[in-house]
């Protein structure tokens, strides 16, 4: 694994406090292919082992830099729908609870 890759990695790991945090990995300035530090395949591997989504991005041309955000926010959206069928069974609708008891006076 590159250097690059490596830091990367272990920085993330030490400021997520939840494992289940979305998250996409992001090479930007793609307009500057000579200055590469980590190669598209090398950095979609990684990916893969992370189990997470690898996008390339410019801001200078605009290329994939809103579909980062589009993706990231279906990804929290993904999150969001399992934790809620989670805590509500697999139906994913709340589970009713047994009418209170009234007492009449």
């Amino acid at each position: 694994m590159s250097p690059v890759l490596s830091v990367l990695r272990e920085q993330i790991l030490r400021v997520k406090e939840e494992e289940g945090i979305p998250l996409l990995l992001v090479g930007n300035k793609s307009d500057l292919e000579d200055r590469r530090k980590v190669s598209g395949d090398e950095a979609a591997v990684k990916a893969g082992e992370w189990g997470v989504q690898y996008v390339e991005t410019s801001a200078k041309t605009r290329a994939n830099v809103d579909k980062v955000f589009f993706d990231l926010m279906r990804e929290v959206r993904k999150k969001k729908m399992s934790e809620s069928k989670d805590k509500n069974g697999p139906s994913g609708k709340k589970k009713k609870k047994p009418p209170k008891e009234v007492k009449k006076k």
